[in-house]
């Protein structure tokens, strides 16, 4: 009779958040279950905590109590720790200063995390639990960039200019900055590898936007010659780090690399690039860009 009463009695008439503190005792969840308007007593509490196969033992943690539940359903939701799931996500191109901003002021993480390294961290959206400790779902998100690095090393093309990992996410780093076109970043690192052979300067303006911290568009000619080591218009070869976090299709694109003759790339105003095997060329396709710029205006 009662087995039947309490699996069949609905006590939950809407669908309600709840957060069960740890150590929080049977009596307190049962007044604090009453407050969001769910239909149950002590009494009848405790005789449904009996009708379990194994002790009812409540989990602390977050819950999403659906609309509609029984006495039994909420108690083995509880008793089973079905807590809610939250995500956390980081974007492709995003910096160590803004993963550390978002780690920290996401409420659901704990513990203290300090200055974070660039391109370690593998963009995606992570899932974790109320309470779950930021430098552990760092650790998750360094082995994911790690493995998926070590997938592309396997198969990077013979007699590859790059020498090991770090400059491969270094560079990876840069195309990510430069192209999120996954077909446009294929030639864009046909570019940077080429110039990379030729022992040519890069001449990146996301590497020394990201050294002297400003927007790309507002680089100077002055900028152009500072001593800043991200310079590449002034250095050779690659910048000492990373400059963002490369999602898979910068990563991809030096694997998938397309073979090009290509030396130069500017921005066609539309989010995607031309590209030229000269300088003259080269300067064609900077006006093109620039007249695209003046019909925004």
């Amino acid at each position: 009779m009662y087995i039947d009463y309490f699996n069949n009695k609905v006590v939950v008439f809407k669908e309600t958040y709840f957060l069960l503190e740890k150590n929080t005792t049977q009596k307190k969840i049962i007044s604090a279950l009453r407050s969001e308007n769910i239909d149950i007593s002590f009494t009848n509490w405790k005789l449904a905590s009996f009708i379990h196969k194994k002790p009812f033992v409540p989990k602390a943690g977050e819950y999403l109590i659906p609309k509609n539940f029984t006495l039994i359903q909420l108690q083995k939701l509880l008793h089973k720790g079905k807590t809610l799931t939250r995500n956390f996500t980081l974007i492709e191109g995003s910096k160590a200063v803004d993963l550390k901003k978002n780690l920290l002021k996401n409420p659901y993480l704990t513990g203290e995390i300090t200055d974070l390294e660039e391109g370690i961290y593998k963009p995606d959206t992570y899932f974790f639990k109320l309470g779950y400790p930021r430098s552990k779902l760092l650790n998750q998100m360094k082995i994911a960039q790690e493995k998926f690095l070590n997938s592309v090393w396997k198969e990077k093309p013979k007699n590859f200019v790059l020498k090991n990992k770090n400059e491969l996410l270094i560079l990876a780093s840069i195309i990510q900055m430069e192209s999120g076109n996954f077909d446009d970043s294929k030639l864009v690192a046909s570019v940077f590898i080429n110039r990379l052979n030729k022992k040519m300067k890069l001449q990146s303006d996301v590497t020394l936007a990201y050294g002297i911290n400003v927007n790309g568009k507002k680089i100077t000619r002055k900028m152009l010659k500072s001593n800043n080591p991200y310079n590449t218009y002034k250095f050779h070869g690659l910048p000492p780090t990373p400059i963002s976090y490369p999602g898979e299709n910068a990563l991809n694109a030096l694997k998938f690399i397309e073979k090009t003759d290509y030396i130069y790339f500017v921005s066609d105003g539309n989010g995607r690039h031309r590209f030229s095997k000269t300088y003259s060329v080269h300067k064609k396709n900077i006006k093109l860009w620039k007249d695209s710029l003046n019909k925004d205006k």
